[in-house]
């Protein structure tokens, strides 16, 4: 049986159409779970103030030493509050260097 042209290019319309509908919704899908993912782990200054003055966190208490040891050997891309705390806890000069005094609950250094 010989397909008639019309017919195969139906045919390829379909495949071509179903095709664009499943990567633009995994590209969507992507997309969103990446958004989830910056919601989640993100917090406001305003947060990390209420959390570095509660007595009951650990966090208030200073990062352990292996977490300072962490951030001074680890680049990173992003403005991090953590690693900035963890610098600042261990060198001013390391703090002064990577922009980190502003942070709010870093240790300042007089």
């Amino acid at each position: 049986m010989r397909w008639k042209p019309a017919a195969l290019t139906i045919i390829g319309r379909l495949l071509h159409a179903a095709l664009v509908l499943t990567l633009t919704t995994l590209l969507f899908k992507t997309v969103y779970h990446a958004f989830f993912l910056l919601s989640a782990e993100s917090t406001t200054p305003a947060e990390l103030t209420l959390q570095a003055g509660r007595g009951g966190n650990q966090r208030a208490r200073g990062p352990a030493p292996e977490e300072i040891a962490e951030s001074l050997n680890t680049f990173w891309m992003s403005f991090d509050f953590d690693h900035c705390r963890n610098v600042c806890e261990a060198s001013r000069i390391a703090c002064r260097l990577r922009h980190c005094e502003q942070v709010p609950g870093v240790r300042e250094w007089d």
